[in-house]
């Protein structure tokens, strides 16, 4: 027979949950007291630390040294004088070396400061009392500033071209509508409405002849057009014969001896990645044409690995590669770079006075880019 007022749950659960709740709070307490004395300052850290060595090593020699000659107790006064003397000195050397050391840590930390608030010229100062070490962290954390601050510049010199660009592209198209197709679709408007009103048939006929030349042609001239903005090869030939005809064209018409390879790689990248690739072998020969004075041009499409590479190599003039994004060829050069990091990709330029230039680009194709790698 069950008693129903005899309660069956243990005696010690709720004492069990609140001893677990109580080891958890503990935890946290000690995890935030750790934290905490994490969290300050180096230099506070590193006196506090020397000071109770200093002090520890102080007590631990007075008390053996008091231990060894209890006959001198009375002189223990006169000897603790001296000890707190001692450790005083050595507490505000070990003070005073620790700040020296820590002053290029401070000016570093001032540089990011300024740099924070938008003072970009901000550098930190090579302290004369900083080591190797830290005078090495300081140079480097401005070359890392210079860079930025040229890739930056760069950045703004681009895009204020690429608007000006775009702003004469838009200007050059209006242009065109409007004093080419538009005023041909007038002038056929016009036609139109006369050989409507014309009786003679034969003259009606000749008319209607000419407005359908006539507008054959507007055709012609808005395809044109659309060419200009997005090249029709990608879509219609495929990357590899797309390169290969812009290639063979631009070449015959600057004079150079080309040697051209190109395998089908269609749709082994995106069509974004397609039309980067094909525009840095438009602005990687545009600078060949321009700048390099080269006679021979080698351009090779292929694939290699997961990975689609595209080499232009020429044997121009070359540059010196500490100032490869100076100029108009620098703008260039750094478009090709911004490009190819858009897509996922590496480019590397390498060239050398008079020895000419060569440009290698890699693209992970979809399947690559799709399984992370």
């Amino acid at each position: 027979m069950v008693d129903e007022g005899r309660d069956e749950r243990p005696v010690h659960a709720p004492d069990a949950a609140n001893q677990a709740t109580g080891e958890r709070s503990r935890s946290f307490r000690m995890r935030g007291i750790a934290q905490a004395i994490l969290r300050v300052p180096l230099f506070f850290k590193l006196f506090l630390a020397n000071g109770a060595i200093v002090i520890g090593v102080a007590v631990a020699g007075a008390i053996l040294s008091h231990a060894r000659s209890p006959a001198v107790g009375e002189s223990v006064p006169s000897f603790l004088v001296v000890a707190a003397i001692g450790i005083a000195s050595s507490l505000a050397a070990n003070a005073a070396i620790v700040w020296l050391a820590l002053t290029p840590v401070r000016s570093l930390e001032h540089a990011a400061a300024r740099i924070r608030a938008g003072d970009h010229s901000a550098r930190a100062d090579v302290s004369s009392v900083a080591d190797r070490d830290l005078e090495g962290l300081t140079w480097t954390f401005n070359a890392v500033l210079d860079e930025v601050g040229d890739q930056t510049r760069r950045l703004r010199e681009m895009a204020a071209r690429a608007q000006s660009a775009t702003e004469e592209e838009r200007r050059r198209l209006a242009r065109e509508l409007h004093d080419g197709v538009a005023q041909s679709l007038a002038a056929l408007n016009i036609r139109v409405k006369l050989a409507r009103n014309t009786v003679d048939s034969q003259v009606r006929a000749s008319d209607l002849d000419e407005v359908s030349r006539g507008i054959a042609d507007a055709i012609l001239e808005l395809r044109r057009m659309a060419r200009g903005l997005r090249p029709p090869a990608l879509e219609m030939l495929g990357l590899g014969a797309a390169i290969e005809s812009h290639a063979r064209s631009v070449t015959e018409a600057a004079g150079l001896d080309a040697l051209i390879n190109t395998e089908n790689v269609t749709g082994l990248l995106a069509p974004d990645a397609e039309l980067a690739v094909y525009r840095i072998l438009q602005e990687g020969l545009s600078n060949v044409i321009r700048h390099s004075g080269a006679s021979h041009v080698s351009i090779d499409l292929s694939l290699v690995g997961e990975q689609v590479q595209m080499l232009i190599e020429d044997d121009g003039s070359g540059f010196d590669p500490a100032s490869r994004f100076e100029g108009d060829r620098g703008l260039g050069l750094f478009g090709m770079n911004e490009r190819a990091a858009f897509i996922g990709g590496d480019i590397e330029i390498a060239s050398r006075v008079g020895r000419g230039t060569r440009v290698v680009l890699t693209v992970p194709t979809v399947e690559y880019s799709a399984h992370g790698g």
